[in-house]
């Protein structure tokens, strides 16, 4: 067990020290590969409390019985 801990500790100060180095020498493919994903994910899982909270958020309705956005065409 103490092993397996070890080695985990080691591969994962690998992985944060590569993450590191590739930020500060091509920040570009960073922000390309991971920073975008990463920050829409965060927007679009934060949105709907951010909405709502705002006042920007409606419920849907499952069926629209009336267009607002054609004109009237009656007599």
């Amino acid at each position: 067990m103490a092993d397996f801990l070890i080695r985990a500790t080691i591969v994962a100060a690998v992985v944060v020290v590569a993450l590191l180095v590739w930020r500060r020498l091509h920040r570009v493919s960073f922000w390309l590969v991971l920073g975008f994903p990463v920050k829409a994910l965060m927007v679009y899982g934060t949105w709907r409390a951010v909405a709502s909270g705002c006042g920007l958020a409606r419920r849907r309705r499952r069926l629209r019985w009336t267009f607002p956005g054609f004109p009237y065409l009656g007599g």
